[in-house]
């Protein structure tokens, strides 16, 4: 096969030179060190360049949109890195690799066939994303969970989850974060236990002004609102409620996503985290990580303490926890107006001993992977006070 293939890449050579007579032609033999290949031309290949600001918060809002579309083909080849990683943050399982991905979002359609993800304030940083999005669906079909499937509801559902990415430079997800609270998916579906705490209605309409976008700038603007949000984390690792609030605008909000409702104004939000810092008298923000973004400062972090005090109708129970949360924060001349703070209930209800540890998640069960129900023992814990905990962290942005 090599003879032939040899000699027919040499005779079409010869054909191409003038001048050569056919008898010495068939009468040369050639060597195999003078027979030279020519591979075909590799079509040119079309660089990716790295999006920047805008474009790539568009970029953003189109995966989202495709899995919004159940279009997991695109999704995968645009959207995500092969080297992925779901990390585990807010009692959420680890996932690894685009197809592990897909599949859970193939479950939570399942569960969802309307399931929706609409990014409502979306901060660009560096190669980092910062969003918080709008989950909303209507429960007309079973959902998987580690004690087996769960009847459909037919009941809907409508939330605020925090959800950050960093991409590479193809522009692709190669980790991810999120957290969003279970218990208020529970209590909309009509799944909460008796003696359970009330939860957020449901959510059918974004945020005012969404979509909303903001490119970190790095000016001197930015530099300020950081500061004013380390020095608010350090009052409230000093256990000083009122240095905490001190940098706070009178009439503040305060939107705890597994919190109720919202609380408004400085005097409410200082009652609240007065009683939170006599339950946790020990406890601190620690291993912040901070962006700022025009006019929002974003704060991931722990909250670790331990419930060495009454809180409200909970006893003390003694015990430690070690809690993520995430805050986006609105400031206005330097001084913090709004906070939208994302925290998995259960989570710390869990760490406290006041419900049992749920079973590890059966496969492709929903588990609490942005934005996914969590299954399990629904939490008897009081939702913490307002202001239960304050911006955090002495940390510079992470680019």
């Amino acid at each position: 096969m090599m003879k032939i293939s040899a000699s027919l890449v040499v005779a079409a050579g010869l054909l191409a030179l003038p001048g050569c007579k056919k008898k010495k032609e068939e009468s040369t033999t050639q060597r195999p060190e003078d027979v030279v290949v020519v591979k075909p031309t590799e079509p040119p290949k079309t660089e990716v360049k790295p999006l920047t600001g805008a474009d790539l918060a568009e970029k953003y809002k189109l995966c989202a949109g495709n899995v919004s579309a159940g279009k997991w083909d695109e999704f995968k080849k645009d959207c995500v890195a092969d080297n992925y990683t779901g990390h585990s943050f807010g009692g959420t399982p680890e996932l690894k690799g685009p197809d592990a991905l897909v599949e859970y979002f193939k479950t939570m359609k399942t569960g969802f066939p309307d399931w929706k993800l609409e990014p409502q304030l979306t901060l660009v940083s560096g190669r980092n994303i910062l969003s918080i999005v709008l989950t909303t669906g209507t429960n007309t079909g079973p959902m998987k969970t580690p004690m087996g499937d769960m009847p459909a509801t037919n009941k809907k559902t409508g939330q605020l989850m925090f959800h950050r990415l960093k991409l590479d430079d193809a522009n692709k997800a190669t980790d991810e974060w999120a957290i969003i609270d279970p218990m208020t998916l529970l209590g909309q579906l009509g799944l909460s236990p008796p003696n359970t705490p009330p939860v957020r209605p449901v959510m059918d309409k974004g945020l005012e002004g969404a979509p909303m976008l903001a490119v970190t700038a790095d000016d001197a603007k930015e530099k300020a609102n950081l500061e004013t949000v380390k020095k608010s984390n350090d009052g409230f690792n000093a256990h000083k409620p009122a240095d905490a609030l001190a940098l706070y605008t009178d009439d503040a909000v305060e939107s705890d996503q597994a919190s109720a409702a919202d609380v408004t104004g400085k005097k409410e939000l200082e009652k609240g985290l007065t009683a939170f810092m006599k339950a946790f008298p020990d406890g601190t923000i620690v291993n912040p990580e901070m962006w700022a973004a025009g006019d929002y400062v974003v704060q991931m972090s722990k909250f670790e303490g331990t419930n060495s005090g009454d809180m409200g109708k909970m006893k003390k129970t003694g015990k430690k926890v070690s809690v993520d949360m995430v805050e986006v924060m609105h400031l206005k001349d330097a001084k913090i107006d709004h906070v939208w703070r994302f925290r998995n209930g259960m989570q710390m209800a869990i760490e406290l001993g006041l419900v049992p540890t749920p079973p590890p998640p059966a496969a492709g069960s929903a588990a609490t992977m942005a934005p996914a129900p969590a299954a399990g023992s629904a939490a008897t814990m009081a939702p913490a006070p307002a202001g239960s905990a304050a911006p955090a962290g002495s940390a510079a942005p992470q680019k």
